[in-house]
């Protein structure tokens, strides 16, 4: 009688134990989750702000890129691989950063904003939940789509101007490196990861499965 009275208590014991770490777990991964939060949001505001910046600055002129202090500090509102054709596109005559700067600005937003929300439902101590894969699913979606942006977007913005505006004939360029590719891949990679980690959720919710 005895004996069963210490392995009753050793196991309460275990699952005492076991209990305060999932709870001191659940702190660190809100704790983190606030910061994390706190991060994106500043990089969500100097990044409006540099777009804010270059649509005052586009109001009169034709300007993606802008310098200071003797060209020491250099800032663009496109991605360094377009800079190039954006010169081609300010030399007919047209404004680069509303054609470009837009596309970079938006898809940029959107993976900080699903990011945001992302950590919001972690903060909350929601883990592992429908929604979160949905919010991975929607970053994949975003940097999969921008990746052939970058690819493709120069074609068909030439295309378009030659076939419906009478500026200078624009040549049609398609941009592929590392840096296309490896947006390819990260989209690809954080779709597939929210695929299995949704079909964990079901499967937790459906069984009872302790993740």
């Amino acid at each position: 009688m005895i004996f069963f009275i210490k392995e009753t208590s050793d196991s309460e014991y275990c699952m005492l134990a076991s209990h305060d770490q999932q709870t001191q777990t659940t702190y660190r991964i809100i704790y983190i989750s606030k910061l994390t939060k706190m991060m994106i949001l500043l990089c969500g505001v100097i990044h409006t702000g540099l777009f804010l910046f270059f649509a005052l600055l586009n109001v009169d002129s034709s300007k993606a890129k802008q310098s200071f202090g003797e060209n020491n500090i250099n800032l663009t509102a496109i991605s360094e691989k377009w800079l190039s054709y954006a010169n081609l596109l300010e030399d007919s005559g047209l404004n680069s950063f509303w054609i470009l700067g837009t596309v970079d600005f938006v898809a940029q937003i959107l993976v900080l904003f699903f990011m945001f929300r992302l950590f919001g439902l972690y903060e909350k101590g929601e883990i592992f939940r429908v929604q979160n894969c949905r919010y991975l699913q929607l970053i994949g979606i975003t940097l999969f789509s921008y990746g052939l942006a970058m690819i493709f977007l120069p074609a068909l913005v030439s295309l378009f101007i030659n076939l419906f505006f009478e500026y200078q004939k624009l040549e049609i360029f398609y941009y592929f490196g590392s840096v296309e590719l490896t947006q390819l891949i990260w989209g690809s990679v954080i779709l597939v990861i929210s695929w299995v980690m949704k079909e964990a959720c079901l499967m937790k919710a459906e069984q009872g499965l302790v993740i």
